[in-house]
């Protein structure tokens, strides 16, 4: 594909585009060409975007003047770009995180002063010791089948299942919503990480 920059005022987004961009996805394309520039160009078939239509949303929001792109060839028909489009959206869309490398990665560059949220993340919450009566508290008999669990560890230990816990925290919500208590839920993704049983 040929890749050269043109005028945003040329582009047209896609109307039958089958990826839907939500104002939070919009705010991390937005805040990431602002952090980062463009890093990739958009894909564009007589003028009309078939794959980055977010980025180009994005970028005229921001006021961008030009944009680079990758030309599909002359010989692609509007079927083949169409085909191309649910190609490139479906492919990302089957890659997995490996979510303990993205936990440590998360909780590293928020400790180095990067804005997590602006990412796309959920914010980092460091739990310090104090927090730790919070792992499982308030919980009752009348509560069934909530169970409340208590165990020892030394001041290094605390540390990194504290840390472990604001990682697993980072990820975001829980499949399992009658449990409201987070830190509980932290907890068992992590083991369910380690055991190899996350869905």
């Amino acid at each position: 594909m040929e890749l050269e920059t043109v005028a945003i005022g040329g582009l047209t987004l896609d109307p039958q585009n089958a990826r839907k961009h939500s104002s939070r996805n919009l705010a991390a394309i937005k805040a990431s060409l602002e952090k980062f520039g463009q890093r990739k160009p958009l894909v564009v078939h007589n003028g009309v975007v078939i794959a980055g239509n977010g980025t180009l949303e994005a970028a005229r929001s921001l006021g961008w003047k030009e944009i680079a792109v990758s030309v599909c060839p002359d010989d692609w028909d509007s079927e083949t770009a169409k085909a191309y489009a649910l190609a490139d959206n479906r492919s990302a869309e089957l890659a997995e995180w490996d979510e303990i490398a993205l936990s440590n990665q998360l909780v590293d560059l928020e400790d180095l002063g990067w804005d997590i949220e602006g990412l796309g993340f959920e914010k980092v919450a460091k739990a310090s010791a104090d927090d730790w009566s919070d792992a499982f508290d308030k919980t009752t008999k009348e509560q069934s089948p909530f169970q409340q669990v208590t165990f020892t560890l030394s001041h290094e230990q605390v540390e990194i299942v504290n840390n472990a816990i604001s990682a697993s925290l980072a990820l975001g919500e829980f499949p399992d919503e009658e449990n409201t208590n987070k830190n509980g839920n932290a907890l068992t993704r992590m083991a369910e990480i380690f055991l190899g049983t996350q869905v």
